[in-house]
């Protein structure tokens, strides 16, 4: 990954991560992380190679395709990026509205979560 006319940021990724873990990704300012998280979550293209992500190519896939290939990873910012007009609630139930989870299970988990 590039940023303009810079220096690689992230050159010869190779990572592979088991279905269904939880995994951290720590380092010092400025190693990439947040660029990889980027590219990983496919808020970012790379600018060159490719990210596999499922078995599958993001980049050859039709656009219609790549938000339910979005919706099976997770990502905890490190800022919160709370939606203002939603209550606290709602906005720890919204992925699992948008991902079609019926409303009595978002409630057991989403209280459970808060607690």
């Amino acid at each position: 990954m590039r940023y303009g006319r810079g220096p690689e940021v992230l050159q010869d990724v190779n990572i592979e991560l088991a279905q269904g873990a939880f995994h951290f990704l720590t380092g010092p300012s400025g190693a990439g992380k947040s660029t990889l998280l980027r590219l990983l979550y496919l808020a970012e293209r790379p600018t060159r190679g490719r990210v596999w992500l499922f078995g599958q190519n993001p980049a050859s896939m039709p656009r219609a395709d790549l938000p339910a290939l979005r919706r099976q990873i997770g990502v905890v910012f490190q800022e919160f990026r709370l939606l203002d007009h939603l209550s606290a609630l709602d906005n720890v139930a919204l992925p699992l509205r948008v991902s079609g989870v019926g409303e009595t299970v978002v409630k057991e988990h989403v209280v459970d979560l808060l607690r």
